[in-house]
């Protein structure tokens, strides 16, 4: 499994991480069970503006969903231009 936690206490959480872990929840109970199939939900779920910063904080804590972080952003990219 990975270690999906830095930090200890919930209130060490940025507002920024919070967002992320919200976004995460509505598909999975954590970043750690996190399915692949469901990246692109996710990433889907934040404004633009954040999307950056929400699949570089996805794969940093897990490394193995960077090809479904990479399909999701291309697949809600050309969705966008229709």
């Amino acid at each position: 499994m990975y270690d999906t936690r830095t930090r200890s206490e919930p209130d060490d959480l940025s507002e920024t991480e919070k967002v992320y872990l919200c976004a995460v929840a509505v598909a999975a109970d954590s970043v750690a069970v996190l399915r692949s199939c469901d990246v692109e939900r996710v990433v889907g779920l934040v404004p633009p503006e954040d999307r950056v910063g929400l699949t570089g904080w996805l794969i940093g804590h897990r490394p193995d969903l960077k090809g479904a972080v990479a399909t999701a952003l291309s697949d809600i990219a050309q969705d966008e231009l229709v």
